[in-house]
């Protein structure tokens, strides 16, 4: 009975799948088409109406979306919530580029409106990723269309995989068994084949990183055979995979495995900057206006302090570099710490933990309210614009904390520090600084700007639910 219901759901998930992407993709589109028909439409002194005939409407233009959307393969189950944004917009830029030869070889439109290819590529984009995150969380809430999987291996990879499916907004598994590991190749062979015999599951994942070469290859041949998908986990655990390549040597059946390091690019440092002032320009309409508000009210409750205060942090370099915030402390902060910290044995280990209190004696109502929103970070965007600082990047931090990064530290140098980043995201205030350091490791040798435009979107969600700050 088991095994029926496993090979039924397996079966017919990935078409059912299959056929509801299709069906979201096509009405993406088409509602992305409406939308930037009625604002290119609605836009004065354009050279008239613009229109495009119902078979490429209706048709091809929706044709060679989902096209480019299956070439690029952003329906994948194992891919970060960024990879997909970043596939997405691969697939729009391609689909965008040959729409617009189309429709100039055969004139089938009465005018080649810019505007409109600009903002039908805007919309399109925006349409598929939401359509196609409508349709995962759907499908995760209800707990349907999950493939099922056979682990092999109870470990600590296993673990990570199934938590990464499961919190990466991408389409789930469902784990039909997992099959433990033991010294013995043989049996293990034959615990495999047996439940895959009994269940008929397709998809086989060894999650066993530290298995040796010989029993590892010995599994793939006799698996291989039995099943549709097998995946295994190399042991490359804390290398940086994001910008990790597979090369394919065929004739010496071997795989070379190829490490970017983005930051090391000239091209890809002016990427980042240009992303970085434009955003800050872009931000200012808000920034602007809510600081007014926030400066009045420090005054008012804070006489004679100055709303916005200088601290100075460690830099890209090492170079110290003035970090402005608004001030949300008392004025005499320092002599106030050193005597609550003499006071309180446990206030001491928690300023040690996270160099931040819970319950910080220091801290005005204003001062409260604009750290549990992060707005008293920002002032740092004039960092920003200064070349100081960077939206995205590690925590700057002051010298006293060089120390806790060892020799990570040359890592923590290369790069500007960051507004907001992995740290700021992942619990912020609750995370201890070991793994803080890891985080922004991770960050530096893992960088795209892709992950910069996730992350920064992360941290609106994470301010507005106002998770680990304090």
């Amino acid at each position: 009975m088991l095994r029926e219901k496993i090979y039924k759901m397996d079966y017919y998930s990935e078409k059912i799948l299959v056929v509801l992407l299709l069906i979201f993709e096509y009405i993406a589109i088409i509602v992305a088409e409406k939308i930037s028909l009625i604002i290119q439409n609605n836009i004065p002194y354009t050279a008239g109406k613009f229109y495009i005939p119902d078979i490429y409407f209706y048709l091809v233009i929706p044709a060679i979306y989902i096209f480019f959307v299956e070439h690029t393969k952003v329906n994948e189950r194992f891919i970060f919530f960024w990879e997909t944004m970043q596939r997405t917009f691969y697939a729009v830029l391609y689909s965008e580029i040959f729409c617009i030869i189309a429709l100039y070889v055969f004139k089938s439109s009465n005018y080649l409106s810019r505007s409109y290819i600009v903002i039908f590529f805007v919309i399109s984009f925006l349409s598929l990723y939401l359509f196609r995150q409508l349709l995962v969380k759907t499908c995760n809430k209800l707990n349907i269309l999950k493939t099922p999987v056979i682990f092999v291996g109870n470990g600590k990879a296993t673990e990570d995989i199934i938590y990464f499916t499961n919190h990466n907004n991408c389409f789930g598994i469902k784990v039909a068994d997992i099959v433990e590991e033991i010294e013995d190749i043989n049996q293990l062979r034959k615990n495999i084949i047996s439940r895959i015999e009994q269940l008929k599951v397709k998809t086989i994942i060894i999650a066993i990183p530290n298995l040796e070469k010989n029993k590892l290859l010995d599994l793939v041949e006799d698996i291989q055979p039995l099943v549709r998908n097998l995946m295994f986990v190399p042991n490359t655990i804390g290398i940086p995979v994001i910008n990790l390549e597979v090369k394919k040597l065929y004739e010496s059946n071997m795989l070379l495995l190829s490490i970017r390091n983005n930051l090391a690019k000239k091209t890809n440092r002016r990427i980042k900057r240009i992303f970085d002032i434009v955003f800050s320009l872009l931000t200012m309409v808000i920034i602007i206006p809510v600081s007014i508000v926030v400066i009045v009210l420090i005054m008012i409750e804070s006489p004679g302090a100055a709303p916005i205060f200088k601290h100075y942090r460690v830099g890209k370099g090492g170079i110290l570099f003035p970090c402005y915030k608004f001030r949300s402390m008392v004025p005499n902060a320092q002599e106030k710490l050193q005597e609550y910290l003499k006071s309180d044995l446990e206030a001491q280990k928690e300023w040690n933990k996270y160099f931040k209190l819970k319950n910080d004696p220091r801290i005005t109502k204003v001062g409260k309210f604009i750290r549990k929103t992060s707005i008293d970070e920002l002032p740092q965007f004039i960092n920003v614009l200064k070349g100081e600082m960077s939206w995205v990047g590690p925590r700057p931090i002051i010298k006293d904390e060089i120390h806790y990064y060892g020799k990570y530290i040359k890592d923590y140098y290369a790069v500007l520090p960051g507004i907001t980043g992995m740290w700021q995201v992942s619990g912020r205030s609750e995370i201890g600084y070991k793994d803080r350091v890891s985080l922004d490791v991770w960050y530096v040798r893992n960088w795209s700007i892709w992950i910069d435009i996730t992350l920064i979107l992360k941290t609106i969600k994470t301010v507005l639910f106002r998770k680990g700050a304090y």
